[in-house]
C-alpha cells in the first residue's frame, strides 16, 4: 500500500520521496526535486487527528510559522497531505547536544512565536472544524481508565477542582508544543510542526505543556529554560496564573495523553501512569516569580 502511494506521488510531482524522522510525526516523506521542497505526511483515514491538524494548517496559511498546506489527497485508502518543507533540525537535538547557550536562544523565541503567532488568535464560535478543549469535562473521563489507579484518578479530580481553570479567554492551542515540535535554524527562526493535538482553550495549556516536558526530560537546567521560555511569551502577552494553575493544565493535558493510551502496550500505559504520579507530585512553583 505505502509502495503505491510513494509511486503515485513520484508521479503526480516528478520526485523521489525520503522517510523523514525527529519533529515528524506519521508517515511524511521529503519529497526532493520539487521546487518549492515539499513533504507528503500519510495517515490513516480515520485517524481525525489528522483532519484537525488541516483544518488549523488552512486557518494559518500565511500568518504563522507553519507549513502551507498544498494538496489533500485520498490514495489507496488513505490520507495524504502535500505541504511545504520547513528547513533546519529538530530543536529538541540541541538541547540533547548540551549546547545550553542555543537552548536559551529556543526557548526565549519559542516563548515569543507560541504569544505573538499562535495564541494572537482568539477563538470564535464558528470554530473552523478544530477541536475544542474538552477540560470542562475531564472529571468524567479520568474515571473510565481503568489502567490508572483509583487513587490518581481522585488526586487529580481533586487538584483540578480545587485549582479550577484561569479565566483566560480562549485562544488557539498548538496542543503539543515545545521543543520536540519545532524545527530550528540556527540563530534564525523556528518553524511549528504537527497541528494534530490543537484545540480552542486556554493558553495556559500549552504554556504549561512546555514547562512539562521541559521539567520532565531536563530536570536539571528546567528552571533556568523555562525561565526564558516565560519571560519571551510575557514580553508578548500577558498571563496570570499559580503554581497550582499550571500544575493543573499540565495534569490536563497529561490525562489527554492517557486517554488515547486506552488500547496501547502495557508499558507504554504504565509509562504514563508514573509520568501521572510525578506530576501529582511535582513542584511548580518556581516560575511564579517569573511573572
Amino acid at each position: 500500500m505505502i509502495a503505491n502511494i510513494i509511486r503515485a506521488l513520484e508521479i503526480r510531482y516528478g520526485c523521489c520521496l525520503e522517510r523523514l524522522t525527529g519533529g515528524y510525526t506519521n508517515i511524511t516523506y521529503l519529497m526532493t526535486g520539487t521546487e518549492p521542497q515539499l513533504v507528503a505526511k500519510v495517515s490513516n483515514l480515520s485517524n481525525e487527528d489528522t483532519l484537525n491538524e488541516i483544518n488549523v494548517m488552512k486557518l494559518l496559511q500565511g500568518s504563522c510559522d507553519t507549513p502551507v498546506v498544498h494538496d489533500v489527497s485520498l490514495l489507496e485508502g488513505m490520507r495524504v497531505i502535500v505541504m511545504d518543507c520547513m528547513r533546519g533540525v529538530n530543536a529538541q537535538s540541541v538541547l540533547d547536544a548540551g549546547d545550553w547557550t542555543r537552548a536559551d536562544w529556543i526557548y526565549r523565541n519559542m516563548g515569543q512565536l507560541l504569544a505573538a503567532q499562535i495564541h494572537s488568535r482568539p477563538y470564535v464560535q464558528q470554530a473552523s472544524g478544530i477541536r475544542v478543549s474538552n477540560r470542562p469535562g475531564l472529571a468524567p473521563m479520568i474515571r473510565k481508565l481503568e489502567f490508572v489507579p483509583e487513587s490518581l484518578g481522585r488526586q487529580s479530580v481533586q487538584l483540578l477542582s480545587a485549582a479550577g481553570d484561569p479565566e483566560q479567554p480562549w485562544v488557539l492551542t498548538h496542543g503539543d508544543y515545545g521543543v520536540h515540535n519545532l524545527l530550528y535554524e540556527p540563530e534564525s527562526a523556528l518553524h511549528v510542526l504537527d497541528w494534530e493535538w490543537a484545540e480552542w482553550g486556554n493558553p495556559l495549556n500549552d504554556v504549561a505543556w512546555v514547562c512539562w516536558f521541559t521539567k520532565l526530560h531536563y530536570p536539571v537546567r528546567a528552571a533556568e529554560l523555562n525561565a526564558a521560555f516565560m519571560e519571551g511569551y510575557l514580553s508578548v502577552h500577558p498571563l496570570s496564573f499559580s503554581p497550582q494553575q499550571l500544575k493543573a493544565a499540565s495534569l490536563y493535558k497529561v490525562w489527554n495523553v492517557l486517554h488515547r493510551l486506552r488500547i496501547a502496550p502495557k508499558e507504554v500505559q504504565r509509562e504514563w501512569v508514573r509520568r501521572l504520579e510525578w506530576t501529582l507530585h511535582e513542584d511548580f512553583t518556581e516560575l511564579h516569580g517569573v511573572m
